[in-house]
């Protein structure tokens, strides 16, 4: 009994477990005599006093051998030993077994602790282990076997029941799990204990049957349980039928994965183990894809619930559409959305569907605004439908495939099969007339979608003709032609630019169409000129411009130059610019000027204007004039501006000759009270102006004789032509009651006026009187008493008083008038451009292209000494474009003019130069 005492003792230290082994050796136990091994026969330890020994064996044992903090342990635990007998076998095999195994440590205390021979063995056992200072102990390592093992005999690795056995109590327990999963109620056993059952069975290798009775089990309930109240639903109406499939889908769905807000009480919580081990390396389907698959096969396979749910959504959507206004379930539609793309019927039974009833939606809503006129209307609805569709799939989360075959099906049948309503020529025609930009926004881009922006030119071309002849033909206000024109070109190019999106295609078809319909304009017979009204107008267009500046053009918010405008050509469009905002209105009518073919009616009419203004110093700014004058050689070339340069060389020459002249005859100027300013021009570069027979004061004429001596003493051989219609004057007048006054007059009136100085009597002339003293023909002269008796400034006085003046009328001076301003300004009565002096002009011009054509078929000849018909009249076209499109029947004129003079002959169909 003293050796169980000391065995048993709680951690007495290695002092007493010592003692404990020498009084068992003092006592000679019978056992130990009987044994010829050096080692008694000991118990086995507790799990207790195993770890108490063993932390006062490692440190000793790191100090004997390092190599035993390596120690080896084997892969698998030693086989379970035989429980010992009662009556023990102390033979010598049996104890040399024991010593084979004195380093093996059993720990299942399967040995009854009650037996001597035991209770010997653990002090034995401990007194080897243990260590103490005063006693020195053997070493745990062995050479040959290595270190001690610790070995747990008789441990269960596996259920006391077989795999069967134990796999039928396993499943037991998941079909109660599943059953209460399916009924939404708790689970009969804890998640972690169905989790290790999964987990115990799949490491038995029974996973493929465990899938298989699991993928049964929901089976049946899905093809049972989830299908009868779906079917009992089947007359309700398509919406009815698809929430209640959508929440059949969401019922099942939440106990199947791992969502929900209870996500413990899913399927796949529990065979979690098996759906991430087994199932990743099978084929079989993940738990997931398994039970997706089990509803589409066991509910939407079935027809009617399949037909009836998609009817249902396509329903939603149609209903979504018809009204806006209202609310719409969009929890259903959308969650509709997604149970269709998680069953994969969302690519093959959806979405054809749903594109095919939009299509048929859309085709009857076509139809109904279809019969409408309102063409602006229809635009604004389609942009909305497009934008509204688009806005609908992103909200919906449509694939993009649904919205770009949706896309298609609203482009065929919105605007497709709507094509010759949108490019109907009168409803293009009121939008563009209407300035309708927004509506034609849309029908650009409604076109482009579908790339027919061709159909476009036609309905844009004939618009463009059509209001651009009724301008150009519009003979009672052919004054306003070129604001017009102006105003036209202005607005086309803001819809170019803007709903157009400056296409390049109907930009040509802009230029083509204004070219056409402004020199559409047919031959007058009276001067036999093509296309020379335009050219003419806009001529006069230019003079206006330069003259008067801004003044003259009427106020108009739409005709206002853009900023940006000024800005693209270099000015600066600053408020009370005018020089820019000028210019820039001169380059718009160049670009009229452009357009038209004759352009020689343009040089010929524009010349006749720039001389009235340099002669007259009219110009509102000489730098518009010069700057207009580049712009024109620019466009046309050198050759069609040198008459007009050479106009402005003669201005500037003769400035230098007045000044030599007045340097000769300065005292003279000063005596007479006179001062003279000559301009000689050039005859063939200026235009041609008829001589009036007028009688010149003596003071006046002798001055312009010492002129005329001076000049030809410079330039011999040159003859000089004195126009005087031209001719302006300052005459001081003084009245009684207006003081002292200066009269800014033309020739004309200055010479009518200086009559009056030496009269007698009551101070009176008759008509005949002035007439026989100035010598002016009676249209002219009664042009200049009118602009001196009938007008805003009335220095004489007529009588009778009226507005005409008659050969039977007198005049005499009004001493009673009175002007606040020191310089007067009368202005001489213009007479408006005849038809006769139009015609003298035009017929200068065709005139002028008979000498051009002329020239250049001689130069030709001249190069080429022979050439075919048609290479000649297509080299004659070619050099006199810059002057303007001429007639190939006038060129064929020409030719015949040009064979008779024998400057050329005709060979066949080709023409020979004779020297």
């Amino acid at each position: 009994m003293q050796h169980s005492k000391d065995a048993s003792a709680d951690h007495r230290g290695s002092r007493s477990v010592s003692q404990g082994k020498r009084k068992l050796s003092h006592q000679q136990d019978p056992t130990a005599e009987a044994s010829s091994q050096p080692f008694p026969l000991c118990r086995q330890s507790t799990i207790s006093e195993l770890f108490s020994s063993a932390s006062k064996l490692s440190k000793p044992v790191d100090d004997i051998s390092p190599s035993t903090k390596r120690i080896k342990r084997p892969s698998t635990p030693t086989s379970q030993p035989t429980p010992p007998q009662p009556g023990l076998d102390t033979s010598p095999s049996k104890m040399r077994s024991m010593r084979a195994n004195s380093n093996v440590i059993d720990l299942t205390g399967s040995s009854t602790p009650s037996t001597p021979r035991a209770s010997s063995v653990v002090s034995q056992s401990t007194s080897i282990s243990s260590r103490s200072p005063s006693v020195a102990r053997p070493s745990n390592f062995q050479p040959h076997t290595g270190a001690k093992k610790l070995v747990v005999r008789n441990l269960r690795k596996t259920s006391r029941l077989g795999p069967e056995a134990y796999f039928d109590q396993i499943w037991a327990q998941l079909d109660a799990a599943l059953t209460a999963i399916f009924n939404s109620e708790k689970l009969p056993y804890s998640l972690e204990e169905l989790y290790r059952g999964v987990e115990n069975v799949c490491r038995q290798d029974q996973a493929p049957k465990l899938y298989e009775k699991m993928k049964e089990r929901c089976r049946i309930y899905v093809a049972t349980t989830l299908k009868a109240p779906l079917l009992e639903k089947i007359s309700h109406s398509d919406v009815g039928v698809l929430q209640a499939v959508q929440s059949a889908w969401k019922k099942w769905y939440r106990q199947l994965s791992l969502t929900g807000v209870d996500w413990q009480m899913t399927i796949r919580s529990i065979f979690f183990y098996m759906d991430r081990s087994y199932l990743l390396s099978s084929a079989d389907a993940s738990i997931n894809d398994m039970g997706v698959a089990q509803f589409r096969v066991f509910i939407i396979s079935d027809v009617t619930l399949k037909e009836k749910a998609l009817r249902g959504m396509t329903n939603l959507f149609q209903y979504d559409r018809d009204n806006e206004q209202e609310s719409l379930n969009t929890t259903l539609l959308s969650a509709s959305v997604v149970m269709v793309h998680e069953l994969g019927i969302y690519t093959d039974d959806f979405e054809p569907k749903f594109i095919a009833t939009s299509q048929v939606y859309y085709a009857s809503l076509a139809d109904s605004d279809g019969q409408s006129e309102n063409l602006a209307r229809y635009l604004e609805d389609t942009e909305k439908r497009f934008e509204k569709e688009a806005a609908r799939c992103d909200f919906f989360r449509l694939d993009a495939s649904t919205k770009r075959d949706l896309v298609v099906v609203l482009e065929e049948v919105l605007v497709r099969e709507r094509i010759t309503m949108l490019v109907d020529t009168q409803q293009v025609a009121k939008l563009l007339g209407n300035n309708d930009v927004p509506s034609l926004r849309r029908l650009f881009f409604l076109l482009q979608r579908i790339r027919e922006i061709d159909r476009l030119k036609t309905p844009w071309e004939a618009f463009i003709k059509e209001q651009g002849s009724g301008i150009v033909q519009d003979e009672g206000r052919e004054n306003e032609m070129v604001a017009r024109l102006l105003e036209f070109k202005r607005k086309l190019d803001n819809i170019w630019k803007v709903p157009f999106q400056k296409h390049e295609g109907l930009g040509h078809v802009l230029r083509e169409s204004f070219e056409t319909f402004i020199n559409e304009r047919p031959r007058h017979s009276l001067w036999d000129t093509k296309n020379s009204k335009p050219a003419e107008m806009i001529a006069k267009h230019v003079d206006l411009l330069l003259r008067t500046g801004l003044k003259a053009i009427p106020s108009n918010p739409s005709a206002a130059v853009e900023p940006s405008d000024l800005s693209n050509r270099g000015l600066d469009g600053a408020a009370g610019d005018e020089d820019a905002e000028l210019s820039a209105r001169l380059d718009q009518v160049l670009d009229l000027f452009r357009f038209i073919h004759g352009k020689d009616v343009f040089e010929a009419f524009y010349k006749k204007d720039l001389a009235r203004r340099l002669l007259m110093g009219r110009s509102a700014s000489a730098d518009a004039e010069r700057t207009m004058l580049t712009r024109l050689r620019t466009e046309c070339g050198s050759a069609f501006t040198h008459n007009l340069e050479q106009m402005f060389k003669d201005i500037d020459l003769a400035k230098d000759v007045l000044a030599s002249f007045k340097n000769t005859r300065a005292g003279y100027n000063k005596a007479g009270g006179m001062d003279l300013f000559v301009n000689v021009l050039s005859a063939s570069a200026w235009p041609t102006y008829p001589d009036v027979q007028v009688n010149l004061p003596a003071e006046i004429g002798s001055y312009l004789e010492a002129y005329e001596h001076h000049y030809q003493a410079k330039h011999s051989g040159r003859k000089l032509a004195w126009k005087h219609a031209l001719a302006h004057c300052i005459v001081k007048a003084h009245f009684p009651k207006g003081a002292n006054k200066e009269l800014a007059v033309s020739s004309f009136q200055a010479i009518v006026l200086l009559l009056f100085n030496g009269v007698e009597g009551d101070g009176q002339l008759t008509f005949l009187q002035i007439q026989a003293a100035s010598g002016l023909s009676d249209p002219e002269l009664k042009r200049t008493l009118q602009s001196l008796a009938c007008g805003r400034s009335r220095v004489l006085n007529k009588t009778p008083k009226g507005r005409d003046v008659n050969v039977t009328d007198t005049f005499s001076v009004n001493l009673a008038f009175h002007d606040p301003k020191y310089r007067i300004k009368i202005n001489q009565v213009q007479l408006k451009e005849t038809k006769q002096e139009n015609k003298e002009t035009h017929e200068r011009v065709a005139q002028d292209r008979q000498y051009e054509t002329q020239a250049a078929l001689v130069r030709i000849m001249k190069s080429r000494k022979v050439i075919s018909h048609n290479e000649l009249i297509t080299e004659v076209i070619k050099q006199t474009k810059n002057r303007g499109e001429l007639d190939i029947g006038d060129i064929k004129k020409n030719i015949e003019k040009l064979i008779e003079k024998d400057y050329m002959e005709r060979d066949g169909q080709s023409y020979k130069y004779l020297a």
